[in-house]
């Protein structure tokens, strides 16, 4: 079970941006107003690294964020179904 997460993790890794999180994104975050810290964290990293989206189980949390917020399912939609 381990090896099969780590592997997945490995895959994300390869498709995806991660954007650093340091003493700016924290913050932005614990001044934003923002209910949940957690997600202005991932709300100010991804302003702050001119990424795409953010994809998410709750897009409601980031309606106030410059980048647009999408679940997996409307990414897939968007992307014809194949990663980008």
């Amino acid at each position: 079970m381990e090896a099969a997460a780590r592997e997945a993790i490995g895959l994300l890794i390869d498709l995806l941006v991660i954007a650093p999180v340091g003493a700016e994104e924290c913050e932005l975050s614990l001044h934003a107003g923002e209910p949940d810290f957690e997600d202005g964290l991932v709300r100010a990293a991804a302003e702050l690294n001119d990424v795409d989206f953010i994809l998410t189980r709750d897009a409601r949390a980031f309606k106030r964020s410059r980048v647009r917020a999408l679940t997996c399912a409307e990414y897939l939609e968007i992307a014809g179904g194949k990663a980008v």
